[in-house]
């Protein structure tokens, strides 16, 4: 009896599970480029802040592995995990050829779908990388993209990535344009069309300075793997910095209207290939760009893109991986963002209302985003030198400023505000006297705007 109670129970807790799964796939919001076309928002037109990680190789790793990964960044804000197919990766019938797809491995990819939406997170999926493209034909690739289309045509957390590192791509000849074209025309028919669609960028590149931008919903650059970048593509031949990857991607327009951006691939933290990084340097990238006119960011780790089950150099295993500081921070960034609710869709990039104290060196600079309706303004510094801001470009009679601490989470008053509406250059000192790497976020608004942060 006892057996068949155990049998019973075992049944019960089974059915349920598939219950919450099948619920959470539903409830979960489709995502759509936002009216001002600056933004996602999600179906109901609520922001939507993308916070993204890259788990390339969740294949390469156990079930429970991927359980506390997801646990640690739904708890920590990031909404997107960026997955890419990798069928031989994984044991199975079928060779992971288009025409032989690896029913196991769908089998796996279905179930890491299904628990991001249970952790309310999108899935950002590639159809492997830009080698698919070499030994299959464009009707190939309009058949694969269109099966696996219709495979999650129901499932709502999904933001299609295409391939990767082919937008933008250094290897044209391995990437003829027809064939990703194909690509993307078979899972937009797969899918009806109805989920946002890009090109995952290559190194140093973004879908913007290609001929696939028509493909895509949104464009997105890979900075990837270097600190100060000083060989981004540009048409002067001078050196772009990070923040005007993002300003050249937010002033293109396509039949008159700009498309959001992002850097969806940025400098990792404890990468074995690329070591040396510091919280610093990883969270600084995400405040230059974001405040620069990106609508999100998405962090690496190494270890977890790669799903490593053993440490390598600097590269801790997946499991230990989450814990790193970096994405901790990155974690205090979502929160940061997601208070600020609505208003989050106002924000626009403003250099102009820094009059003072500014700099293109990494470690000094200074990056400011103002609300559209000039109801508030934000800015990041890479250091706590001073500097001076046209506070008269603010629509608010009565002023408050709130410093922001991004290296935790803290929020604290200005000791000295004596903020004056008509000033045209007011200075402000970040607490601290440390230099590079005492970074703050400064918030001018009134009163009423200030109640969104627990001041300390």
């Amino acid at each position: 009896m006892d057996h068949w109670k155990y049998i019973l129970c075992r049944c019960f807790i089974i059915s349920n599970l598939l219950f919450v799964s099948a619920s959470s796939v539903a409830q979960i919001q489709k995502l759509r480029v936002g009216d001002n076309h600056r933004f996602l928002v999600k179906e109901d037109g609520s922001p939507f802040v993308w916070i993204g990680e890259t788990n390339w190789f969740f294949a390469k790793l156990p079930p429970a592995t991927i359980d506390s990964i997801l646990d640690k960044r739904s708890a920590q804000g990031f909404t997107v995990m960026m997955v890419s197919c990798r069928e031989k990766l994984y044991n199975g019938a079928g060779t992971g050829d288009i025409d032989n797809p690896n029913k196991a491995w769908w089998k796996y990819l279905d179930e890491y779908i299904a628990k991001c939406a249970q952790r309310n997170m999108y899935a950002g999926i590639t159809l492997g990388w830009w080698g698919k493209t070499r030994n299959n034909s464009a009707d190939d690739l309009y058949k694969y993209g269109r099966w696996v289309g219709d495979r999650y045509k129901n499932n709502n957390n999904i933001v299609w990535l295409t391939l990767g590192e082919a937008g933008g791509h250094l290897r044209k000849n391995t990437i003829p344009n027809e064939k990703l074209s194909e690509l993307v025309r078979g899972i937009r028919e797969g899918d009806t069309g109805d989920k946002l669609l890009t090109v995952h960028a290559d190194f140093k590149r973004s879908t913007s300075i290609s001929d696939d931008t028509n493909l895509c919903d949104f464009n997105n650059w890979q900075t990837s793997q270097w600190c100060c970048l000083d060989d981004l593509p540009r048409k002067d031949k001078r050196a772009w910095t990070v923040w005007e990857a993002i300003s050249f991607d937010y002033n293109q327009l396509y039949d008159g209207k700009p498309k959001p951006t992002l850097d969806s691939e940025a400098w990792y933290e404890n990468n074995k290939d690329f070591c040396g990084t510091t919280p610093f340097n990883i969270r600084r990238r995400a405040y230059f760009t974001i405040f620069a006119g990106a609508f999100g960011h998405s962090y690496g780790a190494g270890g977890i893109w790669d799903g490593l089950t053993a440490s390598d150099s600097c590269s801790s295993t997946a499991l230990a991986a989450i814990n790193y500081p970096g994405a901790r921070e990155i974690g205090y960034l979502s929160n940061f963002l997601h208070k600020l609710g609505d208003d989050f869709l106002k924000l626009r990039p403003d250099q102009s209302i820094i009059v003072a104290g500014n700099s293109d060196n990494y470690d000094a600079h200074i990056q400011a985003a103002k609300a559209s309706d000039n109801s508030f303004v934000l800015i990041y510094s890479a250091s706590d030198a001073a500097y001076s801001v046209d506070v008269s470009a603010l629509s608010k009679s009565s002023l408050t400023a709130i410093w922001y601490n991004p290296r935790s989470n803290e929020y604290q008053a200005e000791n000295n505000p004596k903020l004056a509406k008509n000033e045209q250059a007011h200075t402000f000192d970040p607490p601290g006297n440390l230099g590079a790497g005492n970074d703050w976020v400064l918030i001018l608004d009134d009163r009423s705007f200030a109640n969104h942060f627990p001041i300390n």
